[in-house]
Parts: structure tokens; C-alpha cells; sequence
């Protein structure tokens, strides 16, 4: 096999997330499952089911892996071999749940799971993205999966120190200092710049703090599901973590510090009431997450204070407008968490931690996720009949079908993609968030 042939098959490893794999020993079977590669090794997780007992019997099988259009897929023969639970096998489970969170609230839910690893003996190319081309019909020899593991260098220093950001929750810093930007009379783009990446910086930086406080704390286990799992899964080390923590605060505050002197006092003592509300939200003896004062820190820091400031900034003024404003995106940012505390509620109540979930209950929760998520659509209904905001945010309405799945799925907590819950609502605070600030732009070009 030569290196152009292995790189066209990390391409299809790349671009897939399941694979089908087919079996035979007591039965024919064939099964859709998520996937992981080192090299040429392929690793999934399968359930103690027909394909498990056809293994046992007969450790060839045949695979699939393409992306619903034949345009570049493979067809292979292997051996498999299982190695053992998800919870024996570290390396294969960090490599399984980095290439697909999805996995992590199955292996969560569903009893007697194996990781396989399938060693591929024949290979069959297809690679029709330009012409027409035959399949390649590749032995794969032993030599090969050494050349493989060689060129596979695995998950690049900086996307680790990326993901250890949780960069899916940037839209809640985004969208408040937009927010609060353009209902200012003006904006100065050069500070709507410095005014995001120096939130962005704290925001990112507070984020990897609660990842390892969280990991030193011993709550965060190898089942994690809201964590950027980069400790979990031995991807960075404590002390990489907590220099990266150190830099993301510090360039933060050097923004911010830059601001005060461009704008004034303010800047500062918001930054440092929102700076404060990150860091003790986390660090004990404080630890406001664990005494059910979290949804208020996040709604606080993530929703009025933060788009108070970014008006500030522009305006030199506080006024109470962009604080009620921005209220609805505070109620979908405490969403986020929520979904994120109900989906771990049990497990906090085990800990002995407070969150408002574990006050409130499963029904309850899914309640309070309702009033969350209904109340950030009937506020800023009630605001634009009060004149506090325009018209044309009347647009967000487009998102409801979004947030009716959410909040469908909010009162199904036995369903798998339940887990997902606070990724589903980063979405929607998102697509709200984006349309809720088109609006503003769209009146400030309505009205000059």
C-alpha cells in the first residue's frame, strides 16, 4: 500500500462517524455503529447482542464506511477482536468519545457494552470525486499498519488547547457583546473588536478552569459528557491546563485593562463582577455552582452584565436599557446550563452538589426548562410591544420549531440524545441570538 492510498483512507475515516459492519457465526447480522481509527485499526463499541455472539464464534467480518453519497467510500474485510469494556479500555474510549460525543449518554445508559477493534486484511477504494475511476483492491499487509500509525499523528497540541476552551459556548459571549453593541446609537468597530476578544480570552479561559477544578475535584469521571474531556481522556496534561488557564486570564485582563483606559472605571468593575462570577462559580470554598447559585451566575455574567458592558464600551453611558434587553438571551444561556445540570443531576445529588435540577426534580426540571425557553420568546414579545426593543427582532420567532424539539426532548430524560440537551440549547441560543441581533442592525438601517 502506498502513501497516497493511506492518506485516501484517513480521508474516508475523516469524513465518517459510523460505519456498518457485517457478521456471521449463529446468524447473518449487520449493524450501524460509531467509529474510531489509530492507523488502519478501526474501534466501535457494540452491545452483548447477535453481532457480539457471531464474533465470538467467527472473527471475520466485513465493514462499510461512507457518507450516503458513493462519491469516496471503503468496503473491507477484517478481523476483530474484542478487547474488553469501555471502562477497562482507556486509550480505544478517550479515541471513541472525542470522534463522537454522541456515544458517551449510550455507553452511559446501556449495560454490557464491548469495544472491538477490527484489523482490516483487504480494502476496497472507491474514489469517485473527480472521474470515474476503478476500485482499488488493496491486501493490507503488516508493514502497512506500521506506515499508518506513522502518519497518523493523531489530534494536533493546539486543537487540544482548543477543545480544552469549550469553544460550543462561545455563542453566549458572542451574541450578548453584539447584543449590547448595536443598541448603542453607534458602534466603534475597533472597540466592538477589542471588547469581544477580551471577553472571548476570559470566557475561554474561566472555561478551562472549570474543566480542571472540576477534574482535580474528582467530579468530572471518564463518563463526563459537558467537559471538553481533554483531561479525562489524558489529551492534556494539569499542568498544560492550567498554563493555559493562565494565559487565556491574563490576555483577558490585559484587553480589559487597555478598555478601562480607553473608556473608564466601569469597564473594570464590570469585568471584575463578571470575572469573579466565572471564577467562584467553580473554585471552593466558594463554589456558587454547588450551592445552586450557578443559572443566576451564568444568566448574570453571560446575559445583561455582559451586554451592559459591551454598551458600555461603545456609549460611555450605563443605562438600564441593554441590561432588560438582554434579559431573553440571559433566560437561554441559564437553558444551556440546565441542560446541563438535569442531564447530571443524579450524579450531583450522589456528589451532594446543589443545583437548581436537583432541587426542582426530573419533572420539575423539564418545567423549568420550559419556563426558560418560553419566557426568552414571550420577553421579547411583551419588550417589543413596550417599545424597549424594535420590531424586527420579531424575527427570532423563525427559531420556535427549534426550541419545540428541545423542549420535547427536555421531557423525555430516558431518551439518548437527551444528554445532548445543552448542546441542543447552544444551538438554539445561537440562531436566537443571531436573528435577535439582525433585527437590531435591521432597524438601525430602517431608521438611519
Amino acid at each position: 500500500m502506498d502513501k497516497k492510498q493511506i492518506e485516501n483512507i484517513f480521508e474516508v475515516f475523516k469524513r465518517n462517524k459510523t460505519l456498518t459492519i457485517s457478521t456471521s457465526g449463529d446468524y447473518l447480522w449487520s449493524s450501524r455503529l460509531y467509529f474510531a481509527t489509530k492507523g488502519l485499526y478501526i474501534y466501535a463499541i457494540i452491545e452483548k447482542s447477535r453481532n457480539f455472539k457471531n464474533i465470538q464464534k467467527n472473527n471475520k467480518v466485513f465493514f462499510v464506511i461512507e457518507k450516503g453519497v458513493p462519491d469516496l467510500f471503503i468496503q473491507g474485510e477484517g478481523e476483530v477482536e474484542i478487547l474488553g469494556t469501555p471502562e477497562e479500555r482507556e486509550e480505544e474510549r478517550a479515541l471513541l468519545f472525542q470522534k463522537n460525543i454522541e456515544l458517551i449518554p449510550f455507553v452511559k445508559k446501556v449495560p454490557n457494552l464491548f469495544v472491538i477493534r477490527i484489523k482490516p486484511t483487504k480494502i476496497y477504494l472507491s474514489d469517485f470525486r473527480t472521474v470515474f475511476k476503478p476500485r482499488q483492491e488493496i491486501e493490507v499487509k503488516e508493514e502497512d499498519f506500521k506506515t499508518a500509525l506513522e502518519l497518523d499523528k493523531g489530534m494536533p497540541k493546539w486543537e487540544r488547547f482548543f477543545k480544552a476552551t469549550r469553544p460550543f459556548a462561545f455563542t453566549a459571549t458572542l451574541i450578548s457583546v453584539l447584543l449590547g453593541t448595536f443598541l448603542a446609537p453607534k458602534v466603534n468597530i475597533l472597540l466592538l473588536l477589542l471588547t469581544f476578544f477580551g471577553v472571548l480570552f476570559l470566557h475561554a479561559g474561566i472555561n478551562a478552569l472549570n474543566d480542571l477544578m472540576d477534574y482535580k475535584y474528582g467530579i468530572d469521571d471518564w463518563l463526563v459528557l459537558g467537559a471538553s474531556r481533554m483531561l479525562q481522556d489524558k489529551l492534556l496534561s494539569v499542568k498544560e491546563q492550567t498554563i493555559l488557564v493562565i494565559v487565556l486570564l491574563s490576555l483577558g485582563s490585559i484587553i480589559g485593562f487597555i478598555l478601562t483606559f480607553i473608556k473608564g472605571i466601569w469597564v473594570l468593575i464590570i469585568g471584575i463582577i463578571g470575572v469573579f462570577l466565572g471564577v467562584f462559580y467553580q473554585i471552593k470554598p466558594i463554589g456558587l455552582k454547588y450551592r445552586a447559585l450557578g443559572d443566576i451566575c451564568v444568566f448574570l455574567a453571560f446575559g445583561p452584565l455582559l451586554a451592559l458592558g459591551s454598551y458600555y464600551v461603545q456609549t460611555g453611558r450605563i443605562e438600564w436599557l441593554p441590561f432588560v434587553a438582554a434579559i431573553p438571551i440571559g433566560l437561554l444561556v441559564i437553558g444551556i446550563l440546565h441542560g446541563n445540570n438535569f442531564r447530571d443531576l443524579v450524579e450531583d445529588v450522589q456528589a451532594g452538589y446543589k443545583t437548581i435540577a436537583s432541587y426542582l426534580g426530573i419533572k420539575g426540571s423539564s418545567y423549568y426548562y420550559l419556563i426558560l425557553v418560553s419566557f426568552a420568546y414571550l420577553l421579547t414579545i411583551l419588550f417589543v410591544i413596550l417599545r424597549i426593543l424594535p420590531w424586527q427582532t420579531l424575527i427570532v420567532l423563525f427559531t420556535i420549531p427549534v426550541a419545540y424539539r428541545n423542549i420535547k426532548l427536555s421531557f423525555r430524560p430516558d431518551y439518548l440524545s437527551f444528554g445532548l440537551l445543552d448542546l441542543f440549547t447552544a444551538k438554539l441560543h445561537l440562531f436566537f441570538g443571531i436573528l435577535f441581533t439582525l433585527g437590531l442592525i435591521i432597524s438601525r438601517i430602517n431608521y438611519g
